[in-house]
């Protein structure tokens, strides 16, 4: 399969992912579940009210907790403007098929980044997302400038650059191979402040997943001590989140994938 699939299929898993990790709580579909299925399982509407073209379409989330969805897109205008469109389409048919008591709405302040290293000397890879309008959510690849012996110094330096379409061939299989895996997996996440990162290692060719990132506020007495957790030549390495976060930590629950049930 081309790099291209590969890559924007490793890119809708991680942010849907980091939507569920950034909301605990809710209630959220991803894009296998059609809306049709979403009104039959709220059981505060009529799916009959659904045209027959809009039965089967299926949002990238639906926060039915949160009354929120987002359409997920590369970051560039015409795919902003695909986004738009798309999530327009998606409210008006949800909200014909509810009770006039519930309202779903674009959902909004919604961006982030993880963080992607390949073992041997590789550039470090970021994926960040922003939320430029409501209901719409836009990702790009960038790589470190140079190379770094840790996360936390190409974090600290800041210098990304465009990842070339070479570098997106030979990699973009790895990476989604490892994020299919480890959202599979559905595996435990640690409490984290503020910015997530992620650590891909290529262990004999093999790429594995870990997602990472630094404890909420001070290291508490004997943190220090503790060794981060590694899985399969994937390392956990806490790096200083922009901004702080000023909530509290709370559990984070096991993944929840575009391709697995809610």
């Amino acid at each position: 399969m081309p790099w291209e699939f590969f890559m924007g299929n490793a890119s809708h898993r991680l942010v849907a992912y980091m939507y569920g990790v950034r909301h605990p709580e809710s209630l959220v579909y991803y894009n296998t579940k059609p809306i049709k299925a979403i009104v039959d399982e709220m059981e505060v509407g009529d799916s009959s009210l659904l045209r027959s073209d809009e039965r089967e379409i299926r949002p990238d989330i639906t926060d039915v907790s949160l009354l929120v969805l987002f359409e997920i897109k590369p970051w560039d205008e015409q795919a902003l403007r695909e986004g738009r469109e798309e999530a327009r389409k998606y409210l008006i048919a949800l909200n014909r098929a509810l009770s006039n008591k519930i309202h779903f709405m674009g959902g909004t302040d919604f961006q982030g980044e993880v963080l992607v290293r390949f073992q041997g000397g590789q550039y470090i890879w970021r994926l960040e997302w922003k939320n430029p309008e409501p209901g719409v959510v836009q990702y790009k690849w960038t790589r470190s400038q140079q190379r770094f012996e840790s996360q936390a110094a190409a974090y600290e330096a800041g210098q990304w650059v465009e990842i070339t379409v070479e570098e997106l061939r030979q990699y973009g299989g790895w990476v989604s191979q490892a994020v299919e895996g480890m959202v599979g997996r559905r595996e435990q996440l640690t409490t984290l402040r503020g910015t997530m990162g992620m650590v891909i290692d290529l262990v004999g060719g093999v790429a594995t997943t870990v997602l990472w990132g630094s404890i909420q506020g001070k290291m508490g007495t004997g943190m220090g001590s503790r060794k981060p957790p590694t899985q399969g030549g994937g390392q956990v390495i806490p790096f200083p989140a922009r901004p702080p976060s000023t909530t509290s930590p709370a559990q984070i629950p096991a993944a929840a994938g575009m391709s697995l049930p809610p």
